[in-house]
């Protein structure tokens, strides 16, 4: 599309142009594309009776409720399974059918269908038509007993990849439909579209909350059929025409109107919590009830479930990321941690937060009985279910799609599947593939409001899968970020546009450097106390340029802990030649160390990432760092080479325990700079009693808030701070471990300090 069309498209629909660019990008390359995804109508699904199969699977519930047949709906215990369940159940109910609905328990009985769970539900609910939801199109050998054994009439609704052997019975898949039909539609937008075909377009509207909510959640593409049912379903959802469980579930987490970015972080990790901890089938009433007192016994049920999963999901990400201090970053493409003792019902979002951090497919493994279990997340090129299912010799079962699997398997060919799919990985994608890139799809500089632009933004939701939010780069030097009250985040207001870092005041003094810095950012349209603004929340700070000392707190804060400070020393020759794409650190605090190490790296390696303070993500790439605001990220690196000596390497040693190898040059320049902020005896008690008089005030958790704070009772530069804070702590008066204390109990004198004596001897 040339730029002609391009300005008159966006002034004809009253966006941003660089939105139309993007659009244009993503394949709406004309006006008629642009205005169907700008203002997605229901009237633009795709034709349901062009899906094969559909026609005879509508004629057969049909033909059930017409001779009164009793229905058994059997589901997945996931967001998807229950909202799928939920609208067919509802419906059913709502014409009179004698309906049953079973979802699975995930950690007795397993995914899908199974022939032990068949045999249970055949006797005891008699039914004549077994309907699957957002299950077993792989469940070949299951339908076939339950047909031939156990007399059930089957159909299958399912969304997942189809295997090689299609089970024998009617089945409702859009997989199996051909380009001209929708193909990605979740397991509820099946069960959606089922009631359209026995109620009309009138009956599937009363089903659009339940439905979007399971798309969102299932993280499948959200454009064409998928992004008119979230729309519209969202519409149903801010309306007071909601369902009144999903109100009460909303009111619980959510403030204001509900977007996609709200069922997909609050609401949906509700509706999975119990299905992922116990038994999923109570969340069945949030959908299918109208009684206050129950739904608000659900709705707590959920939100207690929710909390007792995330702190099983924390501790879980926070072993797996314990594990991955000893991993091959440098040859292994793909995560595979297994152990036998986590919970399974947790392992897919963890493997998302690890596949998030590292930018590589994840695959978490558990024991389950005799066998085990797993679930796997991956990256965007990387179709994570066609590796696995390469490996298919080694299973017992899987599935999925192509950013998501589960897999079951003899824990004897574990190992043999983690070294398969890496060495499969491995040779389709280079290691390259892996260095984390920063992307984004406008630079502020090119955009004219910013409150236009988020206005404009408003018409491009629902964002999910398939239809990524919109990311923003703006480059600053100094800038006027403020501490926002007593926390820990600052701000920058301008006329229409405010900026956001949380927990962004460790950033403080590189923001308010002249060295150029880049902002990444989503951008939103804030209505607040009569204010209509744009709002960026910036979620990455990067700077990969050193042009100016600095301030010298990270390098001080080296001098934290006291402990056995031994490392290996090495020479510049040696440094230069362990580095690797995924092995080596290298930190420098000192400017001229910096720009010397950098120009030899250069001209006997080559390039090399630079990185100035801040951190951008955990991934070990090989580079250098300027002053590195934290040396717990730095723990999965194999190599750490300190270009300048620390006050003590002990912290070091604490944090990064023996998960890396250490190095230091011998190279005390940086020591004589720092002598300049040494405070006497007298200006040390002037900062240790101001320190006091705060902190016996209002709490601190961090060198950064404590400078800023401080500033309100002492007239004192931010080295001189940090310099004797950590003097006062190697004292032992002042503990900053977690929330900063004093201990009035210890008396010791500033002669005591061999900090303090390292740095005046130097």
């Amino acid at each position: 599309m040339e730029q002609r069309e391009l300005i008159e498209l966006a002034k004809e629909f009253s966006i941003d142009k660089k939105l139309v660019e993007i659009l244009n990008a993503r394949g709406y390359d004309d006006k008629d594309k642009l205005y169907k995804f700008l203002y997605p109508s229901l009237n633009d699904l795709t034709d349901v009776h062009k899906y094969v199969g559909y026609d005879d699977v509508i004629e057969r519930i049909k033909f059930a409720i017409n001779n009164h047949e009793s229905i058994l709906l059997y589901g997945d215990y996931d967001c998807d399974g229950v909202c799928g369940v939920s609208i067919l159940y509802n419906y059913f109910k709502s014409v009179g059918v004698n309906v049953h609905c079973f979802l699975p328990n995930r950690h007795t009985d397993g995914y899908g269908l199974s022939i032990d769970t068949l045999e249970r539900l055949a006797e005891e609910y008699l039914s004549d038509l077994l309907i699957t939801v957002d299950c077993g199109i792989t469940g070949v050998e299951e339908v076939e007993y339950a047909r031939e054994v156990l007399g059930f009439d089957v159909i299958v609704t399912d969304h997942h990849e189809l295997g090689e052997v299609l089970p024998d019975c009617l089945i409702f898949n859009p997989k199996m439909s051909g380009g001209d039909c929708f193909r990605e539609l979740c397991g509820a937008g099946v069960a959606l579209r089922i009631v359209e075909g026995l109620g009309g377009a009138q009956e599937m509207n009363k089903y659009l909350d339940i439905a979007s909510i399971a798309t969102v959640a299932d993280v499948v593409p959200l454009v064409e059929d998928n992004r008119i049912i979230v729309q519209a379903g969202l519409k149903n959802i801010n309306s007071f025409g909601v369902r009144r469980g999903i109100k009460k579930l909303i009111s619980t987490c959510v403030d204001g109107e509900v977007t996609s970015y709200d069922i997909a972080f609050k609401i949906a990790p509700r509706i999975n919590s119990l299905g992922r901890l116990s038994d999923a089938n109570a969340v069945l009433d949030l959908f299918c009830i109208d009684d206050n007192f129950l739904l608000d016994s659900v709705v707590k049920q959920l939100n207690e479930a929710n909390a007792k999963r995330m702190e099983l999901t924390n501790d879980l990400a926070e072993t797996c990321f314990d594990i991955l201090k000893d991993y091959d970053f440098e040859n292994k493409p793909v995560i595979v941690l297994h152990n036998a003792y986590w919970d399974d019902g947790i392992l897919g979002i963890v493997a998302s937060r690890i596949t998030e951090t590292f930018k590589r497919p994840t695959i978490l493994l558990t024991k389950s009985g005799e066998v085990y279990r797993g679930s796997g997340r991956s990256v965007k090129g990387i179709d994570i279910r066609k590796y696995v299912a390469m490996c298919e010799d080694l299973l017992i079962k899987f599935g999925g799609h192509t950013m998501a699997c589960g897999m079951t398997l003899d824990g004897k060919n574990v190992q043999a599947f983690a070294d398969r799919l890496n060495e499969y990985v491995a040779k389709d994608f280079d290691m390259s593939y892996f260095i984390p890139k920063t992307r984004f799809d406008v630079d502020m500089a090119e955009v004219d409001s910013a409150l236009d632009m988020a206005r404009g933004l408003k018409m491009l939701e629902p964002f999910g899968e398939g239809n990524p939010g919109i990311k923003f780069k703006e480059v600053i030097a100094n800038s006027d970020f403020s501490q926002m009250g007593s926390t820990s985040h600052v701000v920058s207001r301008r006329p229409d546009k405010e900026l956001v870092i949380f927990g962004g005041l460790k950033y403080k003094q590189l923001l308010e450097s002249h060295t150029p810095k880049e902002l990444y950012y989503t951008l939103s349209l804030v209505n607040y106390k009569n204010r209509i603004y744009a709002q960026g929340k910036v979620n990455t700070v990067l700077c990969d340029k050193v042009e100016e000392q600095g301030d010298f707190g990270a390098y001080l804060m080296t001098g934290l802990v006291k402990g056995d400070s031994e490392i290996d020393g090495i020479d510049y020759d040696k440094a230069m030649e362990i580095g690797g794409n995924y092995t080596t650190c290298y930190i420098a605090y000192d400017l001229r160390t910096y720009q010397d190490f950098l120009a030899k790296y250069k001209a006997k390696i080559g390039d090399i990432l630079t990185q100035n303070r801040v951190s951008g993500n955990l991934t070990p790439v090989t580079k250098l760092i300027f002053n590195p605001t934290s040396i717990k990220e730095l723990g999965y690196y194999k190599n750490i080479v300190l270009l300048d000596t620390p006050l003590d390497a002990g912290i070091f040693i604490k944090t990064l325990g023996k998960c890396c190898n250490l190095y230091q040059l011998d190279n005390n320049r940086i020591l004589n700079k720092v002598k300049e902020f040494l405070p006497s005896y007298q200006r040390l008690g002037e900062i240790y009693l101001a320190i006091k008089k705060l902190l016996s005030e209002r709490e601190i958790a961090g060198i950064s808030e404590l400078y800023s704070a401080l500033g309100k009772y002492i007239n004192a530069e931010f080295n001189e701070v940090v310099l004797s804070a950590v003097i006062l702590s190697e004292l032992g008066i002042l503990n900053m471990s977690g929330k900063f204390l004093i201990d009035n109990t210890v008396k010791r004198k500033l002669a005591e300090s061999e900090l303090y004596r390292k740095i005046q001897e130097a």
